[in-house]
C-alpha cells in the first residue's frame, strides 16, 4: 500500500466545499455523540482525517490540535475552522499510516468517519496505538459493513464503486469493527446503531472509545 495520499484536483475543492457546507448538518448527526466522546479531553489532540474542521466545535477553545490531513484541499477549511473556535492548529500533510510523531507521545486520538476511506486500515490503527501513551484514549465514529444478505449491504454493494470514486477512497462496505476488535487494545467500548439519513449506505455506523 502507498503512503502517499493522491490529491484529486477535481474532486478534492468539490469534496472540501460540500464537507464545509454540511457541516451543520453533520452536527445535526452526530453532534451528541461527539459532545459525549470528546468530553474531559487533554490539552491537545491528535485527529486523523479531520477534513474542513468539522470536529473543532466540540473542543475546548485553546486546544493544540495535531491535524493529520493528507488532502491539502481541506487545509484552508482547516485554518478557517481553527481560527472560528479559537484552535491552536498544526497540520501535518501525512496519511494516518505514516504519522511522524514519537511513540507514546499522545493521550488522545479522534478518527471519525475516516477509517473508511485510508489505504490501509490495520496499519493505520498500529500507527494510533504506536503514538499513544499507555492508557491513551482513542475515539471514534465509524460507518461500517452491513449485515450480510440484507437489504443495506446490497445497497453498500451496489454503491461502492461510485462512492468510492467521488468520496475519493471511502469504502462503503468496510468491516471496521472486525478491525478494531482485533486492534490489541487493552479495552474497548463499542457500540453498533443505525444513523438514518440520505447518505443510505452509510447508515450502519459504530462509536466509541479504545484504551492503549
Amino acid at each position: 500500500m502507498s503512503n502517499e495520499f493522491k490529491n484529486n484536483r477535481i474532486l478534492g475543492p468539490i469534496n472540501a466545499w460540500m464537507f464545509k457546507m454540511l457541516s451543520g448538518y453533520m452536527n445535526y448527526l452526530f453532534g451528541k455523540s461527539k459532545r459525549s466522546l470528546f468530553k474531559d479531553h487533554p490539552e491537545t489532540v491528535v485527529e486523523i482525517g479531520p477534513g474542513a474542521g468539522a470536529n473543532m466545535r466540540y473542543l475546548k477553545k485553546g486546544t493544540s490540535l495535531i491535524a493529520i490531513e493528507p488532502n491539502i484541499h481541506m487545509h484552508k477549511n482547516l485554518r478557517a475552522s481553527a481560527r472560528k473556535y479559537g484552535i491552536a492548529l498544526e497540520i501535518k500533510t501525512l496519511v494516518g499510516e505514516s504519522i511522524d510523531l514519537p511513540d507514546d507521545s499522545v493521550d488522545f486520538v479522534v478518527c471519525t468517519l475516516v477509517m473508511c476511506t485510508v489505504s490501509d486500515p490495520v496499519k493505520c490503527m498500529e500507527q494510533i496505538r504506536r503514538i499513544l501513551k499507555p492508557s491513551g484514549v482513542f475515539v471514534f465514529i465509524e460507518h461500517v459493513k452491513a449485515r450480510e444478505n440484507t437489504v443495506l449491504g446490497l445497497i453498500q454493494n451496489l454503491m461502492h464503486k461510485p462512492w468510492h470514486w467521488f468520496f475519493e477512497g471511502c469504502h462503503t462496505n468496510r468491516d471496521t469493527k472486525s478491525l478494531l476488535e482485533s486492534a490489541g487494545f487493552s479495552a474497548l467500548t463499542l457500540e453498533e446503531y443505525s444513523s438514518y439519513s440520505p447518505f443510505v449506505p452509510i447508515i450502519p455506523q459504530i462509536r466509541g472509545r479504545a484504551i492503549k
